[in-house]
């Protein structure tokens, strides 16, 4: 088999990973299971760089041990936590399989795998721009608009950043509606279905959506299209059963957007805390981090602990979209309302990062107005790689 139909191979078996019937079930698990957490699925990787893995296992005596396996080469092996350790993948842009394989004493195995991407030669050279949508609000979280360029300032590493492009934002949005339809939906999903539909009138016709509904499991109802009508059909047509893959369903959206420019967002409505995903919070995290994809999560009714208000929180903060958290169904046409209303409220600005070297830190951005009454949103940071969507300037909008 030659190596890009290996490539092939695995791509189509990693796609299915958030399926049921990708995976082995828990029961023979066994509460046994593997996730690699750096680096994210679809990240370049240049040089050395740092492979790190989470093993879940009910007693730590039962592992015999962990490979790190790049390519079809075991590159680390190790036999206690934590895993992870450095591989210098070398200066030529390449696309990678990495995979972490964890053998239990008992004799049975269990393995996560991502595909690192291959850098085009124009996202190599000299991507520097930083992208940013920044929302403004008063003390009543009214948007504000008639900001100018002088009333902004952007940190980064703690240092002031000059500002190349900057004006109020009017071009489409792409955008993923995820809607939870576990069991526990089953009283609301009337409202729901209301609720989500008069979000899909707000559209305009130059903007695109799909709608990916998931339980325990995850499907897309409806790819991307401007078609409003198609778009209310989906969005009232699920119907409640299983369990909750929230983590499962922003990967799915990830893979969907992930090669779209522009401004994107993310609509997730969830009335529960995951409990069926194959993805881990901390990776789906680590992916949220390094996309420029503002994240909108809203929590519905009692069942959102302090746990899953805490991951909600954290996808929407770091990505520069807003957590929600409402009793009742009744109470969704008003949020929905309330993000439409943002993102068309929006700026647009970028500066030239100062970060030279391209290791893959985290650097950590913040964004400032003159008037200290008033609160800024955006995203708080990017990882220094090479790439094309997210961290490097796009084209300049027709004026």
């Amino acid at each position: 088999m030659t190596r890009i139909a290996r490539l092939l191979a695995l791509a189509l078996a990693l796609a299915a990973l958030a399926t049921p019937a990708a995976a082995q079930d828990a029961e023979r698990r066994r509460g046994f299971s593997i996730t690699i957490t750096q680096p994210a699925n679809q990240e370049p990787v240049l040089g050395k760089t740092k492979i790190a893995a989470t093993l879940e296992i009910p007693e730590a005596a039962d592992l015999d041990r962990v490979e790190f396996v790049v390519g079809e080469s075991v590159v680390f092996v190790d036999r206690e936590a934590p895993f992870e350790c450095f591989h210098d993948f070398g200066k030529e842009s390449k696309s990678w399989i990495v995979r972490a394989i964890a053998y239990h004493r008992a004799g049975m195995n269990v393995t996560d795998a991502i595909v690192t991407r291959k850098l085009n030669f124009g996202e190599v050279t000299e991507v520097n721009r930083v992208i940013l949508w920044v929302s403004v609000t008063d003390k009543n979280e009214a948007f504000v608009s008639n900001l100018e360029r002088s009333q902004f300032e952007v940190l980064e590493n703690g240092k002031p950043q000059k500002l190349v492009d900057f004006y109020r934002e009017e071009r489409p949005i792409t955008m993923a509606i995820l809607l939870d339809s576990s069991g526990s939906m089953h009283e609301m999903l009337k409202e729901v279905h209301v609720a989500a539909a008069s979000f899909v009138d707000t559209l305009r016709d130059q903007d695109t959506a799909l709608v990916i509904d998931f339980d325990d499991r995850v499907f897309l109802i409806q790819d991307l299209t401007s078609d409003r009508e198609a778009l209310r059909q989906a969005v009232t047509s699920t119907e409640a059963i299983g369990g909750t893959a929230i983590f499962d369903a922003l990967h799915a959206s990830y893979r969907k957007l992930g090669k779209i420019e522009g401004r994107k967002a993310i609509i997730l409505l969830s009335d529960g805390d995951d409990t069926s995903s194959q993805f881990a919070f901390k990776r789906i995290l680590e992916q949220a981090k390094s996309d420029n994809t503002m994240i909108y999560a809203i929590g519905l009714g009692s069942g959102v602990g302090s746990e899953g208000r805490g991951v909600m929180k954290d996808f929407a903060e770091y990505t520069g979209g807003r957590a929600f958290f409402v009793n009742k169904a009744s109470e969704l046409a008003g949020v929905y309302a309330q993000i439409a209303d943002e993102l068309r409220n929006q700026f647009y600005l970028t500066y030239a990062t100062s970060v030279e070297a391209l290791d893959g830190r985290w650097v950590p951005i913040e964004v400032k107005v003159s008037n200290p009454s008033l609160k800024v949103r955006a995203r708080k940071g990017f990882f220094a790689v090479p790439r094309g969507n997210g961290g490097a300037t796009q084209p300049p909008p027709a004026r």
